[in-house]
């Protein structure tokens, strides 16, 4: 976050929005204590649903931790896209709308009414180019993506789940590299 020529720090950025300071703090004080009755800050529930379902075809739920949808990582683009400058936010709906239309075309259908099949048919589309993206929907993917992976990274599932991180735990020991190679 910026403001004018003072940079703030994404750690104080945090902090000061789970204050209640700034923002969105209420969008996020709403993920954490309301997690049936959530209302779309910004999206459409239709749009939620959607941005939920793409979200999971591009982090899904493996024998090692849970999903996207269970990450509530849609929920997180909400609240940061509530917050983005009108730009952005217009990007969002935009691409959205492209999925759509481009799961009707492919499909007849909505891409949440697809089969999982076709929503990884769709997604590797989109990802094609991901390196060098040359079509607004592959634009949008990179977009997507990167906004899954920090809303998916940023919540307990991710961290403590999938990353396993345990917190601020004491270690008795360092039991060093065990490759019999190194010893």
């Amino acid at each position: 976050m910026n403001w004018g020529d003072r940079a703030m720090e994404r750690r104080t950025v945090l902090k000061l929005v789970a204050a209640g300071v700034l923002p969105g703090s209420s969008g996020l004080v709403q993920i954490a204590c309301t997690q049936r009755d959530y209302r779309p800050e910004f999206f459409s529930v239709a749009d939620l649903d959607l941005l939920d379902a793409l979200t999971e075809v591009i982090l899904p739920a493996d024998d090692h931790s849970p999903g996207a949808r269970a990450a509530k990582v849609a929920r997180y683009i909400d609240v940061t896209v509530a917050d983005s400058a009108p730009g952005m936010q217009e990007r969002w709906l935009e691409g959205l709308r492209a999925v759509s239309e481009r799961a009707e075309d492919l499909f007849g259908r909505g891409f949440v009414e697809c089969d999982l099949a076709q929503q990884d048919e769709l997604v590797a589309e989109m990802a094609r180019n991901e390196g060098s993206a040359e079509s607004d929907l592959e634009r949008f993917f990179a977009l997507v993506k990167r906004s899954a992976i920090e809303g998916y990274y940023t919540s307990r599932i991710g961290i403590h789940e999938d990353l396993g991180y345990a917190g601020n735990t004491a270690i008795d020991e360092f039991p060093g590299c065990t490759h019999t190679e190194h010893a």
